[in-house]
């Protein structure tokens, strides 16, 4: 029984990947997205539960990495809470949503992050900052956003832009990851008060972390270069549809840009990168506790929490806090003098053309598409927050 019990935990045992990390060792189901830090003795149980599949031999062998003796058995049951033991996932799950990227060998995608195209990136940054300087015209406003000739046809020209931009941004980490043969996962989830694309590359933590920049620097590195192309095209002197078109092209980028180093405290591209330059494990969840710790009394349980945080990450976020609260405020700012008025005009035209159209005819549909388009770019992330928050609950009470 013992024997069939210990092949048992070493066949589930064999499902974890074990990666050193520059500080700490990470164990991680990739095929599950599960992954957590663990000190060298936790790294040294785990091998020898893959080689042995002996409870013991692991728990003897962690135990002279560690210096004292190590209860093996609370260890397993750490690794279950955690998910790390779980069966492996059904077939048809989230990696079969990816097949068709199958077809970029990492070569291919190496091409796109190798030295001479970084210098390209560099490049379009530099050109890109120069004509912002140096050519006042070229500047964006918030006035450019209406650049169809109806508020309505407007929003709906956001709304492709948004889609064709952020994809294009999210394909690029998409690609990053596959150049270092990291597999990644799609989706459309919500940033805050807006709807965003999202990669998961949580695989990303198995790769050294000098080799994760260029990962979490792609989105802004392909945002850069577009930004340059439409500014070097409104310097042709384009006709003035294509030139409107090109001024909301800038103006989203520069947004897009500008957000994710604000984005800070919503684990922004920015905040992945500052995390792993600084050689963080749970930096986001770290500041907000210490933040937290100023401004209110943290809960038993959250204080206990922040304990357990590495020293490393706590150290970091007594000075991280700085930022964090700044990128609020950018973001607050951003809402409030750009989003919120565009929205609120937006909706003052909408009822003007509901109230001013016949139903049925094409301004009253034009509205009323609008007036949808505006709940749901305002109302469903809240939506979305609470049905996750609820989600959450319900399963810290089965």
């Amino acid at each position: 029984m013992a024997a069939s019990l210990d092949e048992e935990l070493r066949e589930r045992a064999a499902r974890l990947t074990v990666a050193f990390d520059g500080e700490a060792w990470i164990l991680g189901r990739p095929e599950l997205g599960v992954f957590v830090a663990v000190p060298e003795p936790g790294a040294v149980f785990v091998t020898a539960l893959q080689e042995t599949g002996s409870l013991d031999e692991a728990t003897a062998r962690a135990g002279e990495a560690a210096g004292e003796q190590v209860n093996g058995t609370d260890f397993v049951d750490g690794l279950a809470a955690a998910g790390l033991l779980d069966p492996p996932a059904e077939a048809g799950g989230a990696r079969g949503q990816i097949k068709w990227i199958e077809g970029v060998s990492p070569r291919s995608a190496a091409r796109l992050f190798g030295p001479a195209a970084w210098s390209c990136y560099a490049a379009a940054a530099a050109f890109a900052v120069s004509l912002l300087l140096f050519r006042p015209d070229l500047r964006p406003s918030w006035e450019d956003a209406w650049f169809l000739p109806s508020p309505g046809l407007s929003a709906f020209g956001w709304l492709v832009i948004g889609i064709v931009f952020g994809a294009v941004h999210e394909a690029w980490h998409w690609l990053a990851g596959r150049a270092l043969g990291v597999p990644a996962i799609f989706r459309v989830s919500y940033r805050g008060m807006y709807v965003v694309f999202e990669t998961d590359l949580t695989q990303i933590v198995t790769v050294p972390r000098n080799r994760r920049h260029g990962v979490y620097l792609a989105g802004m590195a392909i945002d850069t270069v577009m930004l340059a192309a439409a500014l070097g095209l409104r310097l042709l002197d384009p006709p003035g549809v294509l030139d409107d078109l090109l001024a909301v092209v800038v103006l989203s980028q520069i947004v897009g840009i500008v957000w994710q180093w604000a984005a800070l405290p919503l684990r922004s591209d920015s905040y992945a990168l500052l995390a792993n330059v600084l050689r963080c494990h749970n930096l986001y969840r770290t500041t907000w506790l210490t933040a937290k710790t100023t401004l209110f009394r943290l809960t038993q349980a959250e204080t206990t929490e922040l304990s357990e945080m590495s020293a490393r990450d706590r150290r970091v976020a007594r000075w991280f806090v700085v930022p964090y609260v700044a990128g609020i405020a950018g973001m607050v700012w951003i809402f409030v003098t750009g989003v919120l008025p565009l929205a609120l005009s937006l909706g003052r035209w909408a009822l003007a053309q509901l109230d001013g159209n016949a139903i049925g005819s094409a301004g009253f549909w034009e509205a009323l598409a609008v007036a949808a388009y505006i709940v749901v770019q305002l109302g469903l992330p809240p939506l979305l927050a609470l049905r996750e928050r609820r989600l959450r609950r319900a399963g810290e009470l089965l």
